[in-house]
């Protein structure tokens, strides 16, 4: 059972340092999303300056690449972990949109304050300035604020 286990732990280490490394993850996203890519077009596509660096990487990838004439694509387990990358960025983009939910209804709302004043020290129409005007702005506050409520 102890050679499982090892067995086990020796695969997880190798997936996870591949993983670790953005010029890895970086091919391997290349791969995913080109389907079949030969070295030399993995090599022009990458920030990679040699051959002997991006064999190197792309012998680390192993478990998540395999190369069919000529052409490299995902594994199984490779197509988990590009999946996996691009839930990875998706979710990191939706963190920073929800961080400025916000920063974003303030300055929306502000907006607004500063076109309503304005209106009214340049005695616009009182209607348009005490009923319309706040209105549209409480309206457009909350489609703002709900916009980003619906990115979840």
């Amino acid at each position: 059972m102890a050679e499982k286990t090892n067995a086990f732990d020796s695969i997880e280490q190798g997936v996870f340092k591949a993983l670790e490394n953005q010029k890895r993850r970086d091919i391997l996203r290349l791969i995913g999303e080109k389907k079949g890519i030969s070295f030399t077009e993995v090599l022009n596509a990458s920030k990679i300056q040699d051959s002997p660096s991006l064999a190197y990487h792309m012998k680390e990838l192993a478990p998540f690449i395999q190369q069919k004439g000529g052409k490299y694509q995902l594994t199984p387990m490779g197509r988990d972990a590009y999946s996996l990358l691009l839930k990875a960025t998706t979710y990191g983009k939706v963190t920073l949109f929800q961080k400025q939910r916000y920063g974003v209804t303030f300055g929306n709302l502000l907006l607004w304050t500063a076109g309503i004043a304005a209106a009214a020290y340049l005695k616009v129409d009182t209607m348009l300035t005490t009923i319309i005007m706040p209105m549209l702005a409480f309206v457009a506050t909350m489609i703002t604020y709900q916009l980003f409520e619906d990115v979840k």
